[in-house]
């Protein structure tokens, strides 16, 4: 073969592979997760931005309180450090909501909802299951996470359950 042909023939492959590599956006390459990742957290940081506002600031603590329907709310939450081979996530908030009735039954309801789950977890997800922190109080647990997480950024919301 002569020496032009196969110089003219490997530049139309380079130039075939290199328009590969270019692709456009409706090819099948692969997307970039990590921009992905920044953009989902971004939009996760600004609905919490927004849903915090819709809250009423108390005029006497400073505090933010969502506003309550008829039937008053309770939350019991634990922040949670979890751990297995593959993942490490620290300061993990579960939240079990209960519709209160009248009597204190209800908090003890919300916990026992959340060891429920947290034995789910271990026994399903993760070996090491740590408990951080736990309370317990009046409102709703929307409204406690918005809470907790004004005083720590670094808390991630892995569920509200239902304790009804």
């Amino acid at each position: 073969m002569h020496p032009l042909i196969r110089f003219a023939a490997a530049l139309v492959f380079l130039f075939l592979a290199a328009l590969s590599v270019l692709a456009g956006p409706k090819s099948s390459r692969p997307v970039n997760t990590k921009i992905l990742h920044l953009r989902q957290i971004k939009k996760l940081d600004n609905f919490v931005r927004d849903s915090a506002t819709v809250s009423t600031p108390d005029k006497g603590s400073g505090s933010v309180i969502e506003k309550l329907p008829s039937a008053d709310r309770i939350c019991s939450c634990q922040v949670l450090n979890l751990g297995s081979s593959n993942y490490d996530h620290r300061y993990v908030v579960l939240l079990a909501e209960k519709t209160v009735n009248g009597s204190d039954a209800g908090f003890r309801a919300a916990r026992n909802r959340i060891i429920k789950e947290r034995k789910q977890l271990k026994k399903l997800f993760y070996d090491k299951v740590k408990l951080v922190a736990e309370m317990q109080g009046k409102g709703s647990c929307k409204s406690m996470y918005f809470r907790l997480r004004a005083a720590d950024r670094q808390l991630q919301l892995y569920e509200i359950l239902n304790a009804d």
